[in-house]
């Protein structure tokens, strides 16, 4: 599972690996992808932006505000399904939301994201999604 990368890179890496399977004579019907994603639901993207910030800062013991704007979902929940879309079209199938801010407000950040963002997703799951039929397709 890949973590700190933008959509862009993540397809590249997509295409690295499919280059290298068919170099090889194999098939990727049944390839699964996955990514965690830093995540803040907030009111605005700055503040946002500094809870990442304060919380990624802190566990890598460095300043971490340049790559929070650059690998993280970020600010309200249109900006949050935003960034998960985009991972979406660069073809990852599983997303691990890593909820960034103080530990104590996780769960009301758990809340939020099921309340806010995921009804904004709702075409990207079940057995109708893309993703699914794509996967039907893959094992028949």
């Amino acid at each position: 599972m890949s973590y700190v990368l933008t959509p862009e890179m993540y397809r590249s890496s997509l295409d690295v690996i499919a280059m290298a399977a068919t170099a090889a004579g194999r098939k990727l019907a049944r390839f699964g992808t996955g990514h965690l994603l830093f995540t803040r639901l907030d009111d605005t993207y700055e503040k946002a932006l500094d809870a990442a910030s304060e919380t990624l800062s802190v566990r890598y013991a460095m300043d971490f505000r340049k790559a929070a704007q650059r690998y993280c979902a970020l600010g309200p929940a249109a900006n949050v399904a935003e960034c998960m879309r985009a991972f979406y079209a660069a073809g990852v199938r599983h997303i691990v939301l890593d909820l960034l801010g103080p530990y104590e407000l996780r769960q009301a950040q758990i809340e939020r994201v099921a309340a806010e963002v995921l009804p904004l997703l709702t075409d990207l799951t079940g057995t109708d999604s893309p993703a699914a039929v794509q996967e039907k397709q893959a094992v028949e």
